[in-house]
């Protein structure tokens, strides 16, 4: 039978194998010049136009990933 040091790291190593998945899972995106969401010019570095954007392409991501997509 498992102590509550067994359970506790078994508890660990499965957050972090859970923590490292969704890591490898996230999109790493580079400027291009334009908009994410709107394929607006933007300045150079920058990922969106406005708030507005970002907001709604992480919303936009967020429903793709409950979805499975």
């Amino acid at each position: 039978m498992s102590d509550h040091a067994d359970v506790s790291d078994k508890n660990i190593e499965n957050f972090i194998a859970s923590a490292i998945a969704n890591a490898c899972r996230q999109v790493h995106v580079q400027s291009d010049g334009y908009c994410l969401f709107c394929d607006e010019p933007v300045a150079f570095g920058l990922l969106f136009c406005n708030k507005e954007c970002r907001d709604d392409f992480e919303k936009e991501q967020r429903t793709l990933k409950i979805a499975g997509r």
